[in-house]
């Protein structure tokens, strides 16, 4: 079976407060973890129509601040309650796809003025399969390495915080861009790129996370947004035609969530219930998507 590398880097994220070490003394060890589980509802009435419909998704996530900055990562497993294509009796079993990112924020000049200001280092990758009961191909979301500076903002009693990044991005498929050459595709059409590369290899990604939102305690509004250019070959679902893959794409992904801390009422705070939005263009495909979802979330710590 001919496997066609996937173009684009996906991104998924779940924001934690990643700036708690640039608000509190170096001594303080603030760790936080939760788990995290989505019921996707799809991208109905969009370009991408029912792309995503029916799938689960749990989210592992860590943050944890020290002396030298903090440390972020977190990691979705998608599972698809869908019956599989090739069987319509036999739903999938096994989870088709994952995903990680880790990143690391350098600041250890807490009492200077530039204190609010961090060195960003992330790496992000992951591997996608599909098919029934027996895997019938897969596809790599490839390693990207991003770089760059970490800008936090907040207002005075910290439940209102903001972190503006721009960001140096490589992916690793799209160092052959920097290169001239010629291949042929599957289907016998020739290719070449000119050696350009991507035009604007950087990435714009914007933080929020409101505590007590609304003045409503319990409440919890975050979420983040990422912009950058790449060169893509993705599909438009509805009419068959994909992006030029010589040309720049523009790449746009939101993802607002809001939590409410539900288990507060019967004397475990630790359990939240709430729900996410996935705003995309030109992100898993051509064009606009979005997906609502609705989740739990464990608080560990």
């Amino acid at each position: 079976m001919h496997l066609v590398p996937q173009r684009h880097q996906t991104m998924r994220k779940h924001i934690l407060l990643f700036t708690v070490l640039l608000s509190v003394s170096p001594a303080v060890h603030a760790i936080d973890a939760n788990l995290q589980l989505f019921y996707d509802f799809g991208s109905k009435y969009t370009n991408l129509d029912n792309q995503r419909s029916d799938r689960v998704t749990n989210t592992i996530e860590f943050f944890h601040p020290d002396p030298w900055g903090s440390t972020f990562f977190f990691v979705d497993i998608d599972y698809s309650i869908r019956k599989s294509g090739d069987n319509q009796s036999d739903p999938k079993n096994s989870p088709f796809g994952c995903y990680w990112e880790f990143t690391r924020c350098l600041n250890f000049w807490h009492q200077s003025k530039a204190k609010d200001l961090s060195i960003h280092l992330e790496y992000n990758g992951g591997l996608g399969i599909y098919g029934g009961k027996v895997v019938q191909g897969g596809y790599g979301i490839n390693h990207a390495i991003l770089i760059g500076p970490d800008y936090f903002l907040h207002t005075e009693d910290y439940k209102n915080t903001f972190n503006v990044q721009f960001l140096f991005k490589v992916i690793a498929d799209d160092w052959n861009l920097y290169k001239r050459n010629e291949w042929t595709d599957a289907d016998g059409v020739k290719h070449e790129t000119d050696g350009s590369g991507n035009l604007i290899p950087l990435q714009f990604t914007f933080v929020w996370k409101c505590l007590d939102f609304c003045t409503v305690p319990g409440l919890t509004f975050s979420g983040f947004v990422d912009i950058w250019g790449q060169k893509l070959n993705v599909l438009n679902r509805r009419d068959n035609t994909y992006t030029d893959p010589e040309q720049q794409s523009f790449v746009f992904i939101s993802e607002p969530q809001l939590w409410y801390a539900f288990g507060q009422h019967f004397k475990c705070p630790n359990l939240c219930v709430g729900a996410e939005v996935e705003f995309s263009y030109n992100f898993t495909g051509k064009g606009f998507m979005c997906n609502p979802c609705i989740g739990l979330r464990w608080l560990f710590l």
